[in-house]
C-alpha cells in the first residue's frame, strides 16, 4: 500500500478500513528503487529492488525483486518489513490474504525454505500464514485464509485482525547450517479478497462424449477405469454394465447398498483423462433410470450427483431432483456451466475427471438401511453453433445505419458491399467488443447490397 495516506481521530479512537471484496495492500508501484527503499525495510543480507518482470496477468507494470545471501547458520531467515499502515486495516477472518510469488531452483537442495506473510496489530501482536517457497522461475498464486493465521514463537499473542497496521515477509533459507547460497523471489499485488484469486491456463479442448459405456469389454474392463467412493458408513456400491440400454448396447448400473442413518451414497469416479473443457455454452446431457425402492423414503437427499474435477481435484456438482432417481423410465436430463453451482475457483477450461453418485435420502438417525439400483448413459458435452450474426437496416437521424447482431466477442467481421452481388468490396473491419455494433452509411454511399463475413 503507498504510503500517500490520511489519519483519521474520533472521540480519540483511530479510524480503521474494512477490507472490502478486494483490496490491494501493496502492488510495488514505486515510480524508483528509492522510494521503493524508502517503505520497506530489508535484513542485512537482502537486496531489493523493482522490476518490471510481472505475472502475465498481473494488473501493474513492477514487482518487488528480493536477493537473498543466506549464510551458514541453522535457521537461516531474511526479513522484508513493509510500512507502517496509516489506517488500520480490518480484515474478516473469512477473508483471504493473496499475493503473487516466483520463486527460484536455488532452494531447491534447502531443507526448510518457507516463505511466511507476517501481520501485525496495533497492540503487538502479530500472526503468520506460511508455504514452501517454489523451486521454479514461474509465478504462482498464494491464498490464505485469514482464519488461518498462527502466532509465532515470540508473538505475546494472535494479532486482532480488525486492528493490523504493517506486513512483513520472512523468507527462510534453511535450517540446517548449509554452505551460503544465493536466492531470489519475486513478489507482487499483496491484497485481501473475500475469494481465493485464482487463475487458469488456456482451456483445453472440449470433450464432447463423456462416457456411453460402450468401450468396455466387461465389468472388470468398467472397474479398472472406475474407482469407488462411499460415504463414511457401511454403504456399498457396485458398478457393472448393463444391458439392453437406451442407447447403444451398454449402460452403467450402479448396485448399492445404502447405510443405515442419514446421507447414505455411494459412487464411482473416473480415472484421470486428457484434460477437456467445458465451454460456457455448453450443454452436459446423460440418461438416467432410478429405482422404486428408494421411493418410500425419498426426500430432498435423493438425488443424482454428476461432478467434473480439474487437475488440483476441485470439483464442481450438478445434482438432480429425486423424480429420476426413483423412476422406472429412462429420462434425459440437461445442464448448463449455471446448473453446476460456483465454479468460480475451478478450471472448466482442463477438467481431468468426473464422478457419478447416487446419495439415498437425507432420511433421520434412525433410517433402515435399503438397497437399490440406478442407471446411467450416455453423458455428453454439445456446444452448441454459434448463432449467425444478422445484418439490418434502420435510420439513424437524417441518414441509415447498419446494425450487426449475434457478434462473437472478439472475433473480426468484415462488412463488404456489392452494387450487384457479383463483386464485393470491403467497407469496415469491425473487431466485436459486444454482441451488437453498428455503422452508418454515408450520405454519398451509393446503392448497394451489404453482407458480413466473420474471419
Amino acid at each position: 500500500m503507498k504510503k500517500y495516506q490520511w489519519l483519521g481521530i474520533i472521540g480519540g479512537s483511530v479510524l480503521a478500513v474494512s477490507a472490502s471484496a478486494q483490496t490491494m495492500i501493496e502492488s510495488f508501484e514505486y515510480a524508483n528503487n528509492d522510494e521503493l527503499l524508502g517503505a520497506w525495510v530489508a535484513s542485512g543480507n537482502t537486496v531489493l529492488s523493482l522490476t518490471n518482470s510481472v505475472a502475465a496477468r498481473a494488473s501493474g507494470t513492477n514487482a518487488l525483486r528480493a536477493e537473498f545471501s543466506f549464510p551458514s547458520t541453522p535457521w537461516a531467515t531474511e526479513t522484508l518489513r513493509g510500512p507502517v499502515l496509516a489506517i488500520p486495516l480490518v480484515i474478516a477472518p473469512t477473508q483471504y490474504l493473496t499475493l503473487r510469488l516466483q520463486g527460484d531452483a536455488a532452494f531447491a537442495p534447502s531443507d526448510f525454505h518457507n516463505l511466511y506473510l507476517y501481520a501485525y496489530d496495533v497492540n503487538g501482536n502479530f500472526g503468520r500464514w506460511g508455504t514452501a517457497t517454489p523451486t521454479t522461475d514461474t509465478w504462482q498464486i498464494l491464498n490464505f485464509q485469514a482464519s488461518s493465521i498462527e502466532q509465532p514463537w515470540d508473538s505475546p499473542g494472535l494479532p486482532d485482525l480488525s486492528q493490523i497496521v504493517q506486513f512483513a515477509f520472512f523468507q527462510y533459507g534453511s535450517q540446517a547450517a548449509l554452505d551460503p547460497y544465493t536466492a531470489t523471489i519475486y513478489l507482487d499485488e499483496l491484497m485481501v479478497r473475500d475469494r481465493p484469486l485464482t487463475e487458469f491456463p488456456l482451456p483445453s479442448a472440449p470433450r464432447e462424449l463423456i462416457d456411453d459405456f460402450e468401450g468396455y469389454a466387461d465389468n472388470a474392463a468398467l472397474s479398472t477405469f472406475y474407482s469407488y467412493q462411499n460415504s463414511p458408513s457401511a454403504t456399498v456400491t457396485t458398478a457393472s454394465l448393463q444391458m439392453p440400454a437406451p442407447q447403444g448396447n451398454q449402460a452403467l448400473k450402479l448396485a448399492i447398498d445404502f447405510a443405515a442413518g442419514q446421507w447414505p451414497w455411494g459412487s464411482v469416479r473416473s480415472a484421470t483423462v486428457q484434460p477437456f473443457s467445458l465451454p460456457t455454452n455448453a450443454v452436459v446431457s446423460m440418461r438416467i433410470k432410478g429405482d422404486p425402492a428408494l421411493a418410500g423414503v425419498a426426500d430432498s437427499g435423493t438425488v443424482l450427483w454428476l461432478s467434473f474435477y480439474d487437475q488440483t481435484g476441485r470439483g464442481i456438482n450438478y445434482i438432480t431432483a429425486p423424480d429420476p432417481v426413483i423412476s422406472t423410465e429412462w429420462t434425459t436430463l440437461q445442464a448448463h456451466l449455471a446448473d453446476f453451482g460456483d465454479t468460480s475457483t475451478v478450471d472448466i477450461g482442463n477438467l481431468t475427471q468426473w464422478r457419478i453418485l447416487v446419495e439415498g435420502w437425507m432420511g433421520t438417525a434412525d433410517s433402515a438401511a435399503l438397497s437399490a439400483s440406478v442407471y446411467v448413459d450416455d453423458i455428453r458435452i454439445t456446444v452448441p453453433p454459434p448463432e449467425q450474426p444478422i445484418l439490418s437496416l434502420g435510420p439513424d437521424g437524417a441518414g441509415f445505419k447498419l446494425t450487426m447482431d449475434h457478434l462473437t466477442v472478439g472475433a473480426n467481421y468484415e462488412l463488404r458491399s456489392s452494387p450487384d452481388c457479383a463483386q464485393w468490396s470491403l467497407v469496415t473491419v469491425t473487431n466485436a467488443s459486444s454482441t451488437t455494433a453498428t455503422w452508418l452509411i454515408p450520405n454519398n454511399q451509393p446503392k448497394a447490397f451489404f453482407r458480413l463475413v466473420q474471419q
